[in-house]
C-alpha cells in the first residue's frame, strides 16, 4: 500500500503536464512504515532519453544520487518511482518491468493529449516475477 501526500501527489501531476509529450520521471520520498509506502515527497528526476523521450525514460543517475544523499541525510528514504506514460494506458511496459526494484511501489501516470491524466500504481510480486496493481491512497 502506498499513501502518498495531496500535495506531493498535485506536484507531479503537474510535472506530468508540463513534461507532455515527453515522459518524465522522478523519485517518491518518504518513511516505510510496516508494510506501507508514505509518501511525503516527491523529486523530480531528469529524463536523460532524449531519442525515444515519448516513451522512455533514462533516469539521470547524478539527480538520483543527489536526491538519495539528501534524503539519507534527512533520514527519509526512498519508498517509489514514478514516472508518466503519455498517450498510453498507465499499466507497465516491458522496459518498466526490466528496470524495477523489489519493495518499491511504481506510480504511473498516462496522461491523454496533455490533460486527462490517470494514476495507477504497481509494486513486483514476492517473486519479483510479474508486476501487480497496488492499492494507493491520497491523503
Amino acid at each position: 500500500m502506498l499513501k502518498i501526500k495531496k500535495s506531493t501527489y498535485d506536484q507531479i501531476v503537474s510535472y506530468v503536464k508540463a513534461s507532455y509529450p515527453h515522459e518524465c520521471c522522478g523519485v517518491l520520498v518518504g518513511k516505510m512504515e510496516g508494510d506501507v509506502k508514505v509518501a511525503s515527497e516527491a523529486h523530480p528526476i531528469r529524463n536523460l532519453n532524449e531519442e525515444r523521450a515519448r516513451d522512455r525514460y533514462n533516469m539521470d543517475p547524478v539527480g538520483f544520487m543527489r536526491v538519495e544523499k539528501d534524503i539519507a541525510r534527512r533520514g527519509l528514504e526512498m519508498v517509489g518511482i514514478y514516472h508518466s506514460h503519455p498517450d498510453h494506458p498507465a499499466r507497465p511496459s516491458q522496459t518498466d518491468f526490466n528496470h524495477a526494484w523489489p519493495i518499491f511501489s511504481y506510480i504511473i501516470y498516462a496522461i491523454a493529449k496533455g490533460t486527462d491524466i490517470e494514476a495507477k500504481n504497481w509494486c513486483l510480486n514476492e517473486d519479483a516475477s510479474e508486476f501487480v496493481e497496488e492499492a494507493y491512497e491520497i491523503s
